[in-house]
């Protein structure tokens, strides 16, 4: 019902029709229906940045607002009409603004998104799309304007860069929230370039809510596909809350990289530094004396997102630039058919039997690339997340 009564409200803007609900090529606006009536989530406590601001993050990059947690309507499902038109009032009066702010990032081949942050040109995006410190890349805002950028800092564990455009700007932005973060329940509004940037196309909109938070990530049911990667998670109040980081197998689970880990990492971050994560429990000093401990478990790493194939298989949609699969030659539109001798009829295949290999280890797949059969050795990488 709720559901319902908001696609009849949005029905009413220009531009919108029901046929965008399920192709996401042309997509406006895409409200996830699991958002609208059909889950239950409860607001929980507020978590505050762990360690002080840096003086060098630029006061217009940040925005605190006065809330109180769970009686606003951004913490409530609507319960009647009135309530969904606050919604969509709230939704549609901030979008434009937050479009604007929306760039894709071409690197190499490789197409991710990201968002201005500050008027002077700071970029936040995924570190998986834009590789390592010093890589060049192109900023592409939604009206076609093109601006040359540089990959100032990469933390590849929490999956979160930034990158410095190499004009005098000013640039459209939308500020970091300092306060009152993503939490469970709150709803939120994901934009950015799936499948990649197109000129004929604004940067995709899509509601949702927070489904859960850790100190390391941020999980919606805003629907994602390769491209939006890097892209933003904004509040209903004007402000970024996260940065797109992983596309579920369903892709209306995702993950998304918390402000606050650019928040507490910006000198590292913006100076071309990693930052250096410490497992709760052992110091510095201590982890100078035993790198062991502070060694994480790592997964086995391909970098790639896709989905299932029309036919059969998985059909590769991204491609993580300077990854191990771009390394060992897959391409995007390539389709993955075998895996070390193992069948893939999907995207939910591939996973699982990636899950059985270990990073440094060499995997064989068979793909489809247009009529040709072929065959790609891939080393596999390695991943804390």
């Amino acid at each position: 019902m709720a559901y319902a009564a908001l696609i009849l409200l949005l029905s009413k803007h220009p531009g919108f029709e029901m046929k965008y609900l399920i192709d996401i090529r042309s997509l406006p606006v895409l409200v996830s229906a699991a958002t609208c009536g059909f889950s239950s989530v409860s607001v929980q406590a507020e978590e505050p940045v762990s360690t002080a601001l840096s003086t060098d993050i630029p006061k217009t990059a940040l925005e605190t607002i006065d809330l109180v947690p769970g009686e606003s309507f951004v913490d409530q499902l609507p319960a009647s009409l009135d309530e969904l038109k606050s919604l969509e009032t709230a939704t549609v009066n901030l979008v434009p603004d937050y479009q604007k702010a929306t760039v894709g990032i071409q690197v190499g081949g490789g197409q991710g998104s990201g968002v201005v942050i500050s008027p002077q040109g700071h970029v936040l995006t995924a570190a998986h799309v834009v590789g390592e410190v010093g890589n060049r890349v192109t900023i592409v805002f939604p009206d076609g304007r093109r601006h040359l950028a540089r990959v100032a800092g990469v933390d590849s564990g929490a999956d979160a860069a930034i990158v410095r455009t190499e004009g005098k700007g000013p640039y459209p932005y939308i500020p970091m929230a300092e306060n009152h973060f993503a939490i469970p329940g709150r709803w939120v509004i994901a934009i950015g370039h799936p499948n990649g940037y197109a000129a004929n196309r604004l940067p995709v909109v899509r509601l949702g809510r927070v489904i859960q938070c850790t100190d390391e990530t941020v999980q919606t049911d805003c629907s994602l596909v390769g491209g939006d990667s890097g892209g933003p998670l904004f509040d209903l109040h004007g402000r970024v809350v996260g940065i797109h980081s992983r596309i579920g197998i369903n892709n209306s689970i995702n993950f998304h990289v918390p402000i606050q880990t650019y928040l507490n990492d910006w000198d590292d971050l913006s100076n071309g530094f990693t930052p250096k994560h410490e497992l709760a429990g052992v110091d510095g000093e201590d982890a100078e004396e035993n790198p062991e401990e502070m060694a994480r478990p790592q997964k086995a790493y391909l970098g790639i997102r896709g989905r299932d194939a029309t036919t059969q298989g998985c059909l590769i949609t991204e491609v993580t630039v300077n990854g191990p699969a771009q390394t060992g030659g897959l391409q995007r539109g390539d389709i993955i058919r075998e895996c070390d001798d193992e069948k893939v009829q999907s995207f939910a295949d591939l996973v699982a039997t990636l899950k059985t290999k270990k990073p440094d280890e060499t995997v064989k797949f068979q793909i489809l690339r247009g009529n040709r059969k072929l065959t790609k050795e891939v080393t596999l990488g390695g991943t804390e997340i």
